[in-house]
């Protein structure tokens, strides 16, 4: 029996798409086991990192006493003002709780070492930490590094690492799966038992230490041009910020921003790729195909990119979105890949910025910051700016226009990072702080 084509793509299509991280993300319970870090009970993770302490070399390097505060170590996108506190939230309905902080950012971001420290293990043991990297510090104490993109070239179990030293990329491995990137950053004490990394979490790498730190990082890159694009592409107000102070930049972000126009958001056609682009693909005219496909919002692969966010890098969830879009406007072959038919269509079809709606009436207003996991009638009041200016919550059901709900899940986070995309507004990780609500108050 000949199975129809169009049977055939639909089948693709689910099979990328399926996640069940996105399903109905407008309840409690979608959350509960998100952004989780590990699900092994405390007792035997401690009995691991004793063990990985004991095995490790070079220990005797580290100063005996722990450095009371700890520098964010998420390079570039977040700052003191982008992080709150998530320790002790509940995880499993309530059955354990959160032991780490989850620290939101662009999918590819550099990772860092706040201290000195020793790598004990760094790796991925299919486990819900995902990728993950294991350093001793200072004081006998232990950091964990979960749910990262990959471990950092030349990251290896031994290795003595100075502050500011690779320690991986932000990623969205385990059982953050399918959801916004962000670094779940752990601190336990000497004895292994988790404390909470926020109230040490209090300074900030200055532009000088960021630009030296990079610089350091394009010898273990291997791709630097991809690099140096992706990072001026999402990071480029911190280098011209760097270049007016009169520190120096390393030479491939100078050439970056040279070559990379300034606003890449996909306002219109031309500025899209030229090229064709497929798996594997990477660089900045991968983030703009991603910003144009979060943009023209054609189904759930494309609320599950705009989750990860356009990091640069053509996956499978990518793909998916792309293929989305193919079905949904008709264009043949739908194979999500980026050709000549695609390249036509988007160029006569550009996505122009949003048309002015007049606010929703009776609404509350927009006072403090909205992130994951919050409830409160500013939270139904997001949903109905965001659904009123064509960055859908949902299109049925919880979420969907006239059926707005106090909870701030997995598919609100999805809309406010489109709207910061389109918006421009960096770091785009769905959380609503003082510049998110500015722009939606400026509509």
């Amino acid at each position: 029996m000949k199975i129809p084509a169009n049977y055939i793509v639909a089948g693709i299509l689910l099979a990328l798409t399926l996640s069940p991280a996105l399903a109905s993300a407008q309840t409690a319970q979608d959350t509960a086991s998100y952004y989780d870090g590990s699900s092994e009970p405390t007792s035997v993770r401690r009995e691991r990192m004793r063990q990985y302490r004991q095995q490790s070399t070079n220990l005797s390097s580290l100063p005996d006493t722990a450095n009371p505060s700890v520098f964010i170590p998420v390079l570039f996108g977040v700052g003191l003002k982008n992080i709150y506190p998530n320790f002790g939230d509940p995880r499993d309905g309530g059955a354990r709780t959160h032991e780490g902080e989850d620290i939101m950012a662009v999918k590819g971001t550099p990772i860092v070492s706040p201290t000195a420290a020793v790598v004990l293990r760094a790796g991925d043991n299919g486990g819900s930490e995902g990728i993950y990297v294991y350093t001793a510090n200072p004081g006998g104490e232990t950091f964990v590094y979960y749910h990262l993109d990959r471990v950092g070239e030349g990251v290896v179990p031994g290795l003595v690492l100075a502050q500011g030293s690779l320690i991986g990329y932000v990623g969205n491995t385990g059982n953050a799966s399918g959801g916004a990137a962000h670094l779940h950053f752990e601190l336990p004490d000497s004895s292994g038992n988790p404390t909470d990394p926020f109230p040490r979490l209090n300074a900030e790498f200055s532009l000088q230490q960021k630009m030296d730190y990079l610089t350091t990082i394009f010898t273990q890159t291997a791709d630097v041009r991809a690099m140096a694009q992706f990072l001026v592409t999402n990071f480029r107000s911190t280098f011209t910020s760097a270049v007016n102070a009169g520190i120096i930049v390393p030479a491939p972000i100078n050439f970056a921003l040279l070559s990379t126009p300034a606003g890449t958001a996909p306002t219109s056609g031309n500025l899209l790729p030229a090229g064709d682009l497929e798996l594997g693909s990477s660089g900045a005219a991968v983030t703009a195909l991603q910003k144009y496909l979060i943009l023209a919002n054609s189904g759930p692969a494309a609320v599950r990119l705009a989750g990860a966010g356009a990091t640069g890098y053509f996956g499978a969830m990518t793909k998916a979105a792309l293929l989305e879009f193919q079905i949904a406007k008709g264009i043949s072959p739908a194979n999500g890949y980026y050709g000549a038919a695609t390249r036509t269509y988007i160029a006569a079809h550009p996505i122009g910025t949003s048309v002015a709606v007049p606010p929703p009436t009776g609404t509350t207003a927009l006072t403090r910051d909205l992130y994951l996991g919050i409830s409160g009638e500013d939270v139904r009041t997001l949903q109905k700016l965001l659904n009123a200016r064509g960055f859908m919550v949902a299109t049925t059901g919880a979420g969907s226009p006239g059926n707005e709900t106090t909870y701030f899940g997995l598919a609100t986070q999805a809309a406010v990072i489109k709207f910061q995309i389109a918006r421009g507004i960096s770091p785009a990780v769905g959380r609503v702080g003082p510049a998110t609500r500015a722009a939606l108050g400026s509509l």
